[in-house]
C-alpha cells in the first residue's frame, strides 16, 4: 500500500499497525479504529455535548469489536481542532492519558488541513481557503497553495475579511457545512471521508510527524468565552 504527504512518496510499513483516532470537536464524540487496509472497527456517540462521558467506553467497543487491546495500538490521532473549548480538551487529554500509560507516539491533526485534502482529491492543482464557523460571521481559515502547503497559521476571519482575502489570492473557498453557502457568493462544498481520515493518520505516523506530550495543547485559535456572575 502506498501513501503520498505534501507530495512525496511514502511505502506502507510491512508489519500491521493500529492506529486509534479520536474526535470530540463537533457534537458528537467519533472514534475509530484504523490499520493498513482501512477503518476496521468505528463508534459515533448520539449523544450530543456528551464526551466526557462516553469516549472512554467507546474506545473500549471498538478495541473489543477488532478483538485487540491498547498493546496493539501503535500511535493515538487526535482531531485537534479547531473547535470548542470543551471538546478538544476532552479529546487529548484521553489522548495523553493513553500516550503516557502506554508509551505511545502522539499524532495532532487539524481539520483545515483534511479539508484541503479532501477539496485538492475533487479539484487537483488547486489553490484552497477552508474554513469552519467559530462563531457568528466569524471562521476559522487557512489558506493553502496549488501543492497542498499551508501558506500561514489559520486565523480567525470575518465573513468580510474572509471575502476580501479570497478576492486577492484566487483560491477557492471551501466548507463542509452547507448552511454556510448563504454567505458566500463562490464556493465548493467538500466532505471528509473515512478514507482521508485513514490516509492523513496513515502520513503523519509512517512519517513519525508526532507531537510533544508535554506541551501539546487543544487548538482553539479563539479565547475562551467565560460568563461572569454578578454577585448581589
Amino acid at each position: 500500500m502506498i501513501f503520498y504527504l505534501q507530495g512525496h512518496e511514502i511505502l506502507s510499513l510491512p508489519a500491521m499497525s493500529y492506529l486509534l483516532y479520536l474526535d470530540t470537536t463537533a457534537k458528537h464524540s467519533t472514534i475509530l479504529l484504523l490499520n493498513d487496509f482501512g477503518v476496521i472497527s468505528e463508534r459515533i456517540s448520539e449523544h450530543q455535548s456528551n464526551h466526557s462521558q462516553v469516549i472512554n467506553h467507546l474506545v473500549e467497543e471498538v478495541l473489543a469489536e477488532a478483538k485487540i487491546s491498547l498493546n496493539d495500538i501503535q500511535a493515538i490521532c487526535v482531531l485537534n481542532g479547531p473547535g470548542s473549548y470543551t471538546g478538544l480538551r476532552i479529546s487529548l487529554s484521553t489522548a495523553k492519558g493513553i500516550c503516557y500509560a502506554k508509551d505511545l507516539p502522539l499524532i495532532l491533526l487539524n481539520k483545515l488541513d483534511l479539508l484541503q485534502w479532501a477539496a485538492a482529491k475533487e479539484f487537483p492543482g488547486q489553490s484552497f481557503c477552508t474554513i469552519i464557523q467559530a462563531r457568528e460571521n466569524e471562521y476559522f481559515a487557512a489558506f493553502y497553495n496549488s501543492e497542498g502547503m499551508r501558506l500561514a497559521e489559520p486565523s480567525v476571519l470575518s465573513s468580510e475579511s474572509l471575502q476580501t482575502e479570497m478576492g486577492a489570492n484566487g483560491s477557492i473557498l471551501c466548507f463542509e457545512d452547507p448552511t454556510y453557502g448563504n454567505q458566500f457568493e463562490y464556493f465548493k462544498l467538500v466532505s471528509i471521508k473515512r478514507a482521508d481520515i485513514l490516509t492523513i493518520c496513515r502520513n503523519y505516523f509512517l512519517a513519525r510527524k508526532y507531537a510533544d506530550l508535554l506541551s501539546s495543547e487543544p487548538f482553539y485559535h479563539k479565547n475562551v468565552f467565560i460568563n461572569k456572575i454578578n454577585k448581589l
